[in-house]
């Protein structure tokens, strides 16, 4: 979704008549697709998005080669997944051992709902971007492509960087045994890459909601402070989109809700297991080279950067809400008619929807940051008294 740029009336006129001048159906479908090009393309082959969202490629034969193509994709992954377990993984001491495995399990279930979710969207993903094209251009809104490109590049450089960084520490901290190295990265990084090119089409998603939230907040503020007479007919079309724009906020996060789960139980394991191993590194300096350090501040940063852009692009949609809450609030000195619209208005906006609620126990806000923060924090004192009676019983014995 790119950020709609509002064009504002110079005088009093209906939606319809907003519409003259502004592109057409196809134009602005083109307008669209062309600020989301590299990202469609690239999720495409990372098979996080179906093949039917590029344009020209709605075909059977087209549907029938993807299928196959995130087939062999998974079972690659699985089969990599598998022989880690057995060369690398079991030989590691007890508690690695157990983390990385259970770690592993959940990249598996991850990936695997990543794929099942792009096979429910084949159909329905481009008649979402479709619908979203009717609604900007119903609403008088534009895309604008610049900014969306500028927000795009920013997401997917950071996956870069984080792809780059992680197969060449990777590779160093496998000591260059190129088997090992390859079964790391197929088991642990990729499915971290191709988690965050999934993510990156929710941070647009959430982010355009957001963008056209302050829109509407932007036109109804016009209407109730620069005009001598509001009219109830348009702040009424403005609560109405505002409500739209929180259906759609409630169908985004319901169909991430698993692979929002899946993300943040895989970080939380991963985050405390490379917390972990910080500990034993200070407390046996000897048990940790520069590489491993490196590779753990990676990890963490990763790991704590997913989680936060999950909550962050949520805590945007939600303050944008406030804004207009605010605005509504602060309205005097209107007639028993308006008074009863702004009303309803507030009711909408402090009426709990639940759109941030994931899988019924999971609200993204970032308030749950510190909920995640204290409960890494019990399981860290876990980790730790675990390993001293580990090794308190291998040395008794």
């Amino acid at each position: 979704m790119g950020k709609p740029k509002k064009v504002p009336p110079k005088h009093p006129m209906t939606a319809e008549r907003l519409q003259k001048g502004h592109p057409s159906f196809h134009q602005q479908t083109r307008r669209l697709y062309k600020a989301l090009h590299w990202l469609l393309l690239i999720s495409v082959l990372a098979n996080t998005a179906p093949i039917a969202v590029l344009p020209g490629r709605q075909g059977i034969v087209y549907r029938h080669l993807h299928l196959c193509w995130m087939a062999v994709c998974y079972g690659w992954f699985c089969l990599a997944s598998y022989w880690e377990f057995v060369l690398i993984t079991l030989n590691k001491v007890s508690i690695d051992c157990y983390l990385n495995a259970m770690e592993s399990a959940i990249y598996v279930v991850h990936s695997a709902s990543i794929l099942i979710l792009t096979f429910q969207w084949r159909h329905r993903a481009p008649a979402v971007l479709d619908r979203i094209v009717k609604s900007d251009l119903e609403r008088g809104y534009s895309i604008n492509c610049r900014q969306s490109k500028r927000f795009l590049r920013v997401q997917l450089s950071l996956v870069l960087v984080l792809a780059c960084s992680a197969f060449a520490i990777d590779i160093c901290s496998q000591r260059f045994v190129v088997y090992k190295a390859i079964l790391s990265i197929h088991s642990f990084v990729m499915p971290n890459i191709i988690s965050s090119l999934s993510f990156i089409q929710y941070y647009v998603l959430l982010q355009g909601i957001a963008w056209r939230q302050a829109a509407v907040t932007e036109s109804l503020q016009w209407e109730l402070q620069h005009l001598p007479r509001p009219r109830r007919w348009e702040v009424q079309r403005l609560r109405l989109q505002h409500a739209e724009l929180t259906r759609f906020t409630k169908l985004v996060n319901t169909a991430y809700q698993y692979s929002i789960v899946l993300l943040i139980v895989g970080c939380f394991f991963n985050f405390n297991l490379n917390l972990f191993l910080v500990y034993k590194g200070i407390d046996v300096p000897e048990l940790a080279d520069w590489v491993r350090w490196i590779y753990m501040v990676l990890w963490l940063a990763m790991h704590m950067g997913k989680v936060h852009g999950i909550l962050y692009f949520n805590h945007n949609v939600q303050d944008e809400q406030r804004k207009c809450l605010a605005l509504l609030n602060g309205v005097q000195c209107v007639g028993p008619d308006l008074l009863e619209t702004l009303n309803h208005f507030v009711l909408q906006l402090q009426t709990n929807v639940r759109q941030h609620v994931v899988c019924g126990v999971i609200v993204l806000d970032l308030k749950y940051l510190s909920a995640v923060l204290v409960a890494s924090a019990n399981f860290f004192i876990f980790l730790v008294q675990y390993d001293v009676t580990y090794e308190a019983l291998n040395l008794k014995s």
